[in-house]
């Protein structure tokens, strides 16, 4: 594995680079911090924002084509899909809490 620091070519199992210690395989030795901080960050929002969509598109659709009101007009179907949409962005969000627990 070549070390992207130094250049230096050593073996395809090597961790850390012989000449200058650089860390060759991130996983062996584990992330740091701050990267677990940016994935748990970006892992929030997409499990967020595919609720929310999914929450809104269920509703939406649910309330136009299934559900037939003749009371609603197309902007107050949308303004409750927004409800929709923002039960699913904590649904998503919880969804994501138990998966890193471990339930």
């Amino acid at each position: 594995m070549q070390c992207s620091v130094c250049n230096h070519l050593g073996a395809a199992t090597d961790v850390r680079c012989i000449q200058c210690g650089n860390t060759l395989i991130h996983e062996a030795v584990g992330h740091s911090e701050g990267y677990r901080k940016a994935t748990d960050y970006m892992d929030g929002r997409l499990y967020g924002g595919i609720g929310a969509f999914f929450g809104f598109v269920i509703v939406a659709t649910l309330l136009k084509f299934v559900f037939v009101s003749p009371w609603l007009n197309d902007r107050e179907i949308y303004a409750i899909a927004m409800g929709g949409g923002v039960a699913g962005l904590v649904a998503g969000r919880l969804l994501l809490r138990a998966k890193r627990r471990g339930y």
